[in-house]
């Protein structure tokens, strides 16, 4: 008989674990507080209109592929991504604004604009940033972070230099640029790790290769479309998704979860829960 493992939350981290537990044997249910699937990542509806509540941004589409193939699918067996061009439009005061382009030879011709002679200084920049992505991906991100002696590998210990884990990304930046408006559009991607370029290991001008190389790209129809194709993933594979069921109380006798109750008054067993 397979082990009941009830996810709490249908958000990307939700849908995902539950997709991966199902490949795996497990029995998995996931209970979700709201009327509709998507956590953060969901969809409003008034009026004949729909608004994505949460992310805006489709940024790393390797990663979606990445996680789609695990399963023997791909992104385009559910939603429909477009690469956007301009990437995306930066306001720096009124009438004053920066269309930043998806093509790299565009977007050097608009940093020679900003700044003569910083094309070769963006190639560099963004060389780099490849390395530190590969190596950030495959060495940092893909990794469970179980113990900290999965990172005392003597490969990334040898690149930490390399990696600029020692240089705020501020001063990475600033050493190859000097024009304030690029130096800001440079610097912002790290705001979405809650962090600013002054605090943060200059590692993380992977952001930027992310950002310029990889591009922004959309789900056509919204971001929720994404939702729909994980919880869409998620059934062909056996999850059953609760909705309008709040979880207030695990229960642990002894140490492990056995049930969990919702606020609406459900008791759902469980062999795991994950949160």
């Amino acid at each position: 008989m397979s082990k009941k493992v009830i996810v709490i939350g249908s958000g990307f981290a939700g849908l995902s674990a539950a997709c991966n537990l199902a490949a795996e044997g497990f029995d998995v249910t996931v209970l979700e507080k709201n009327d509709v699937p998507g956590g953060r990542a969901r969809q409003y509806e008034a009026e004949g209109f729909v608004f994505d509540m949460g992310p805006s941004w489709y940024w790393m589409p390797d990663v979606f592929e990445q996680f789609f193939a695990r399963f023997g699918k791909k992104v385009s067996d559910y939603y429909d991504l477009k690469r956007l061009d301009p990437s995306y439009v930066v306001w720096f005061g009124e009438g004053d604004r920066m269309d930043v382009p998806a093509e790299m030879p565009a977007l050097e011709a608009m940093f020679e604009r900003y700044e003569p002679d910083s094309a070769a200084n963006l190639r560099k920049f963004l060389k780099e940033a490849a390395y530190k992505y590969r190596v950030g991906m495959s060495e940092f991100v893909h990794k469970p972070s179980d113990s900290m002696l999965e990172f005392a590998d003597w490969r990334i210990l040898a690149s930490m230099f390399r990696l600029q884990m020692f240089t705020s990304l501020s001063k990475h930046v600033r050493s190859l640029f000097r024009n304030e408006k690029l130096i800001q559009l440079l610097e912002f991607p790290v705001l979405f790790l809650g962090a600013t370029p002054q605090k943060t290991p200059a590692l993380y001008s992977l952001m930027n290769y992310a950002d310029m190389a990889l591009g922004t790209w959309y789900p056509m129809g919204g971001m929720f479309k994404i939702v729909e194709g994980m919880v869409s993933l998620a059934r062909e594979l056996g999850v059953k998704i609760e909705l309008g069921q709040e979880v207030n109380h695990i229960y642990v006798p002894n140490g492990h979860a056995t049930k969990v109750m919702t606020k609406q008054g459900r008791e759902f067993e469980a062999d795991v829960v994950v949160g």
